[in-house]
C-alpha cells in the first residue's frame, strides 16, 4: 500500500542519512577508538526499530522488508563461513602447522591468516576460535578481531558498535512473542564461536603487544562480551519449559515466559544447556576485560572520552647522586673513617642522613604512585564495565536451569529437595552462579524501587536499560488483562494487581514458574550443609571457604531485597506473591506456584512459619561454624533483620509470628538477639576493623530485642562495661570479647541510650500508667534500677580519665538530657499519683537523679571551658532540661507539702572527674560569660554529700542551690 511504501522509504532514508553520519572509509590507526561514537546514531535507530516490533506498531510487509534488509547486512558483515570439511584437499591449509582444527578453517583467507599466524597485519595481534559450545556442529563464526584490527576505519570504529543493536533487531523480528516465526531461525549464533585475540594475549603475552595491538585486545573483548550478552538476553525467552502457558494476547501482549522452547523450535533441555555454556563463557570474557582493561590507557568504551591518566604516574623524580658522590660512599667501611678530622666525620654524617632520607622518599614516592596507579586501574574496569550491554532480568530464571542445580538433575515438577540430598553436595556456587544471583539481587532491587520510567535520552544512551523494558516503549498499545482470562490462582492474582505494580508482579511471576526462588533454598541448604554439616571439615580449605562465603552474601543480599519490600506486604495480592515466594525459598517447592488446586490464600500463621524456616537457615550459615569474616556475618544478621520487619509489617503487631501454633518457638525478635549476642561474644582476628557499623548494631539488636531488656542493661554495665578501665592493650572483656577500649564508645553509647528508650517504654505500657499503688512500686523500682545504672556509667568516666572522650562526654549529655526531659514529663505526673502511698520511694527517686545530673553541669561546664562546639550545641537542651526538673519537683514537694525538704545552698565549681576547680580558672571562666550564668540553679537531695557532688549549671557561677532535708 501507499503508506506502507511512504513508511519504508522514510525508514530506508534514515538509515542511509545513519550510515552517512559514520566516520569515512580510510587506513588512518593513528587516532584508534576515536570514533566509536559516530555509530551511536545507527546503534540508536536499531533499537528503536526494535522497540517498534516489540510495541506490534508495525505492519507485516515492513517486518518483512526490514529482515530482508538487514539480515543480509549482518551476515555479510559479521558472520564468517567454515569450510566443507570434505573439501579441503589434504596437506593445505588444514594441516597442524597452521594451527586451525581442520572443521574450522575460515573461508576467508583474512581470517585464516590471522589464525595461522601468517598474517602480514601489523596491529592484529594472533587470532583464535573461542568459546565455541562442546558438541556443537558450528557452520559460521562471529568476526570481531577482522573488524576491531581493520585498517578501514569505518570497519573498526562503526561496525563493531552496531553489532548488537542489529542482532537484536534481527532476534526480535524472529522471536514467536512479537509475531516471528521463532529464533529457531537464527540459533546458529548461539552455539557458534568468536574469532578473538589468543588467550594468552589477555594474560602474560599482553605487557609485550604494542599500545595499538592492546586497544584492539581490549576492543575484542568487550564487544565480545556486550555480544555474549545479547545473546543470553535473546535466547533466554526460548528456555521455558513445556509446562509453561501460552499467551492469547498479541505479540504486544505477550509476556516474558508465555511462549515455550518448543514453541520456539528449541529442545527446552538443549537450549537451557547452551544458555549456561554462554554465561560460562560470559565469566571468562569479563575477567579478561578486567584485565586488559586496567592495562590499556589509550582503550575508552563507545560513548565515553579516554581518561587521562594522572601526571603522578609519568613523574619520574630523580633521588640519585647529587653529583658530588655523597651517596656512593660505603658510610659503614672503617677505612671511610678512619684518621678523618671532625669537619669531615660532621659531612660524612650529614651525607648518609641524606641518602636515608632520599631512600625513604624513594619508597614513599613508589607507594603513592602504586596507590594512584592502582584507583586509576580500578576507574578503568569500573568505566569498561558499566558500558557494557546490559543483561536481562530473565536472564535470572537461568539459576532453576537443571544444569546450575546444586543437587544434580532437577525435577522441576518435584517438590521440596529432601536433607539427605544435600548431605551428598560437594560444592555450591562459583562464578556464573554469583553472576546470576547479583543480577537477581539488582533486579529485584530496581523492580522494588518502584522508579519511574527511563527518559527518552537515558535510553538513548543504550546501556542503562533491560532489553524488555516495555514500560518505557512509546510504541507499546497497553490492553487491559482481565481476570477472567486467568486459569489458576497465580494468574488471579497477577490480574487483580495495580497497573503501576503489574511489571514488577509480572517479572516474580515468571521468576516463580522458572523455580527461581527454589534455587535460592538449594543454594542456602547447600551452604548450611557445606559450613555447618557433617561433612564440613572435608570443605575447609580457603578456596571452598571463600567460594561459599561470596555464594552466602549474595543469597542474603536477594532474600534482603525481598524481605524489605512494602510492596509485597501493603496490598492482598503483595502478600499473595510473597507467600508463594516464601513457599519456594523455605521449601524448595517448584510446583505449589500456580497449581490450579491452590486457591486458598496461606494464613498470617503460615507465612511467619516459612519465614522462620528462611531465618533459621541464614542463622545456621553464619552462626553454625566458626567464621572470621565480621562482614560476612553482618550480612546475615541484616539479612535476619529484614525478615524480623517484614513479619511486623505482615502482623502489625510486636508479638511472636507463629504464636497460638507453637508457643515454644523464640520468636524473630530473640532468635536475632540470639545470633546477635553470639557474634559478639566471638573472638575475632585481631586485624578485624571494629566500628559503630557492626559491633555498634549487633548491640543495638541485642540490648532492643532481648527477652529482658532490664536485665540485659545491666548485665553489659555492671559485668562488661566496668572490666573496661582494667584490660591491657589490644585485649577485650573476657565474656564480651568485642568490647575493648576500641569499641568502649559503641558499647556505652548503644546502652545509654537504651536506659533512655526503656524510660520511655515504661510509661508507654499499662505498667507507667497504673492507678494501683501496688503495681506503681514495680514501676519505681525499674526506675531506681534505671538511674542506678546511670550513675555507674557515669562514674566510669568520673573516675577514669581514659574514657572521658569528646565523644562519651557528648553522649552522656545528649542521652542524659533526654532522659531527664521524659523523667519531668512523664514520672513527675506518676508520681504525684502517688506520693501519698510513696513518698519516701518517690523522694529517694528524685535525691538518686539529683546526684546523677551533677555529672551533666560538670560536662556542661566543661564543654564551656574547652570551647567544645559540640558540647555547646547539646548544652541549651541539658539545661533547659534540668531547670524543668528543679521547678517540676518544687511544685510537686509544694503541692505536697514537703517543702520542709528542701534548701539552698553555695556548691562547689567542679571539673567532670570531680575535682574542685582552682579560683584563677573560676573567676576567668566569671568574666567571659557574665551575669547570665547567675540563675542556673540544682537541687541537692544528700545533705551527706554536699561538698562531693554539688555543682551549678555554670559551676563557676554557682550560688544558692536547692537541697533537701533528709529527715
Amino acid at each position: 500500500s501507499p503508506i506502507v511504501k511512504e513508511i519504508i522509504d522514510m525508514i530506508d532514508s534514515a538509515y542511509s542519512h545513519c550510515k552517512s553520519a559514520g566516520v569515512s572509509s580510510g587506513s588512518n590507526i593513528s587516532s584508534v577508538g576515536s570514533a566509536f561514537s559516530d555509530g551511536s546514531a545507527m546503534a540508536f535507530m536499531l533499537d528503536e526499530l526494535c522497540h517498534a516490533v516489540k510495541g506490534g506498531r508495525l505492519a507485516g510487509p515492513i517486518r518483512e522488508w526490514l529482515d530482508e534488509m538487514f539480515q543480509p547486512e549482518f551476515e555479510n558483515y559479521y558472520v564468517g563461513d567454515f569450510e566443507d570439511e570434505s573439501d579441503v584437499p589434504q596437506g593445505t591449509k588444514g594441516t597442524e602447522n597452521h594451527n586451525v582444527a581442520s572443521d574450522q578453517i575460515p573461508t576467508s583467507s583474512r581470517d585464516l591468516a590471522l589464525l595461522n599466524g601468517s598474517s602480514t597485519n601489523n596491529i592484529a595481534p594472533p587470532g583464535e576460535l573461542r568459546f565455541n559450545i562442546v558438541g556443537a556442529d558450528s557452520v559460521v563464526y562471529v568476526k570481531l578481531l577482522p573488524l576491531l584490527s581493520s585498517h578501514d576505519s569505518a570497519e573498526r570504529e562503526l561496525l563493531p558498535v552496531q553489532l548488537c543493536p542489529m542482532f537484536r533487531l534481527m532476534s526480535t523480528l524472529s522471536d514467536l512473542r512479537y509475531g516471528g516465526k521463532g529464533l529457531s531461525e537464527i540459533d546458529a549464533m548461539l552455539e557458534c564461536p568468536l574469532l578473538l585475540p589468543t588467550a594468552a594475549s589477555s594474560g602474560i603475552e599482553f605487557e609485550d603487544l604494542s599500545s595499538i595491538q592492546q586497544w584492539v585486545v581490549t576492543s575484542s573483548y568487550f564487544f565480545a562480551t556486550c555480544w555474549v550478552r545479547q545473546l543470553i538476553n535473546s535466547f533466554i525467552h526460548a528456555a521455558n519449559g513445556p509446562d509453561a502457558p501460552s499467551s492469547s494476547g498479541g505479540p504486544s501482549a505477550a509476556a516474558a515466559g508465555s511462549f515455550t522452547s518448543s514453541s520456539q523450535g528449541f529442545d527446552c533441555d538443549e537450549v537451557q544447556k547452551k544458555i549456561v555454556a554462554r554465561l560460562r563463557a560470559l565469566v571468562d570474557l569479563e575477567e579478561e576485560l578486567r584485565f586488559t582493561a586496567s592495562k590499556c590507557f589509550i582503550f575508552s568504551p563507545p560513548g565515553l572520552d579516554v581518561l587521562p591518566a594522572p601526571k603522578e604516574l609519568y613523574d619520574n623524580e630523580d633521588y640519585s647522586s647529587d653529583g658530588n658522590g655523597e651517596n656512593e660512599i660505603n658510610m659503614d667501611a672503617p677505612e671511610t673513617t678512619k684518621n678523618v678530622s671532625k669537619e669531615a666525620k660532621k659531612a660524612l654524617a650529614a651525607a648518609k642522613k641524606r641518602a636515608t632520607s632520599r631512600a625513604k622518599d624513594r619508597v614513599k614516592s613508589k607507594q603513592k604512585r602504586l596507590k594512584i596507579k592502582q584507583r586509576h586501574e580500578e576507574n578503568l574496569i569500573n568505566r569498561s564495565l558499566g558500558a557494557l550491554r546490559p543483561l536481562d532480568s530473565q536472564v535470572c530464571v537461568a539459576l532453576g536451569f537443571a544444569e546450575l542445580s546444586v543437587v544434580g538433575n532437577v525435577d522441576t515438577q518435584g517438590v521440596s529437595q529432601g536433607l539427605s540430598q544435600f548431605q551428598q553436595v560437594t560444592s555450591c556456587g562459583g562464578p556464573v552462579t554469583t553472576l546470576l544471583l547479583k543480577l537477581l539481587r539488582k533486579a529485584l532491587s530496581d523492580a522494588l524501587s518502584e522508579k519511574k520510567g527511563l527518559a527518552f535520552k537515558a535510553r538513548m544512551e543504550g546501556n542503562n536499560l533491560e532489553e524488555d523494558a516495555d514500560n518505557d516503549n512509546p510504541y507499546v498499545t497497553k490492553e487491559p488483562s482481565p481476570a477472567t482470562n486467568a486459569t489458576n490462582f497465580a494468574d488471579i492474582a497477577l490480574a487483580s494487581c495495580e497497573d503501576s505494580s503489574k511489571k514488577f508482579f509480572a517479572l516474580l511471576d515468571g521468576f516463580l514458574k522458572g523455580g527461581v526462588f527454589a534455587s535460592l533454598y538449594e543454594h542456602l541448604a547447600a551452604v548450611a550443609e557445606l559450613r555447618c554439616g557433617p561433612n564440613s571439615s572435608a570443605n575447609d580449605d580457603a578456596e571452598t571457604e571463600s567460594q561459599l562465603v561470596e555464594t552466602a552474601r549474595c543469597l542474603f543480599d536477594c532474600v534482603k531485597s525481598i524481605m524489605s519490600s512494602e510492596l509485597l506486604t501493603r496490598s492482598a495480592t503483595g502478600k499473595i506473591f510473597l507467600a508463594s515466594i516464601l513457599k519456594q525459598i523455605a521449601e524448595g517447592d517448584r510446583v505449589d506456584y500456580g497449581s490450579e488446586k491452590r486457591r486458598r490464600r496461606r494464613t498470617t500463621v503460615a507465612i511467619g512459619k516459612l519465614m522462620g524456616y528462611v531465618m533459621d537457615n541464614v542463622n545456621e550459615i553464619i552462626t553454625g561454624a566458626y567464621t572470621g569474616d565480621l562482614n560476612f556475618a553482618m550480612d546475615g544478621v541484616y539479612c535476619m533483620q529484614a525478615i524480623e520487619n517484614c513479619s511486623q509489617r505482615i502482623f502489625d503487631t510486636t508479638s511472636e509470628a507463629t504464636k497460638g501454633d507453637d508457643a515454644d518457638s523464640p520468636t524473630f525478635r530473640a532468635k536475632l538477639s540470639e545470633v546477635a549476642d553470639k557474634l559478639l561474644r566471638q573472638n575475632w582476628p585481631d586485624e578485624t576493623k571494629m566500628n559503630k557499623g557492626n559491633v555498634g548494631k549487633l548491640l543495638s539488636l541485642f540490648v532492643e530485642h532481648s527477652p529482658n531488656r532490664m536485665d540485659t542493661l545491666s548485665r553489659l554495665v555492671n559485668d562488661v562495661l566496668q572490666e573496661v578501665p582494667h584490660l591491657g592493650k589490644g585485649k577485650g572483656v573476657a565474656v564480651f570479647p568485642t568490647c575493648s577500649y576500641q569499641t568502649f564508645g559503641s558499647y556505652y553509647s548503644t546502652v545509654l541510650e537504651y536506659l533512655w528508650k526503656e524510660l520511655v517504654n515504661l510509661f508507654n505500657s499499662p505498667l507507667g500508667k497504673t492507678k494501683d499503688p501496688t503495681a506503681a512500686s514495680k514501676a519505681m523500682e525499674r526506675m531506681h534500677q534505671m538511674i542506678g545504672l546511670l550513675q555507674s556509667l557515669f562514674g566510669l568516666t568520673k573516675d577514669h580519665e581514659a574514657l572521658a572522650k569528646k565523644s562519651i562526654l557528648l553522649q552522656q549529655l545528649k542521652f542524659g538530657s533526654r532522659f531527664i526531659e521524659t523523667f519531668v514529663l512523664k514520672a513527675i505526673p506518676f508520681f504525684q499519683v502517688h506520693f501519698q502511698h510513696h513518698e519516701d520511694t518517690i523522694l529517694d527517686i528524685i535525691r538518686l537523679l539529683q546526684r546523677w545530673s551533677h555529672q551533666l553541669y560538670h560536662i556542661i561546664s566543661h564543654g564551656k571551658r574547652e570551647k567544645d562546639a559540640n558540647l555547646a550545641k547539646e548544652a541549651p537542651r541539658a539545661k533547659k532540661a534540668l531547670e524543668m526538673f528543679i521547678h517540676k519537683v518544687k511544685a510537686m514537694l509544694k503541692k505536697n507539702r514537703c517543702m520542709t525538704a528542701m534548701w539552698t545552698k553555695t556548691l562547689k565549681a567542679k571539673d567532670i572527674d570531680g575535682s574542685t576547680i582552682k579560683e584563677e580558672r573560676e573567676s576567668e571562666d566569671d568574666e567571659e560569660e557574665g551575669d547570665s550564668e547567675n540563675k542556673d540553679r540544682d537541687e541537692e537531695f544528700d545533705s551527706e554529700e554536699d561538698d562531693d557532688e554539688g555543682s551549678g549549671d555554670s559551676a563557676d557561677t554557682s550560688e544558692n542551690e536547692y537541697e533537701t532535708d533528709e529527715n
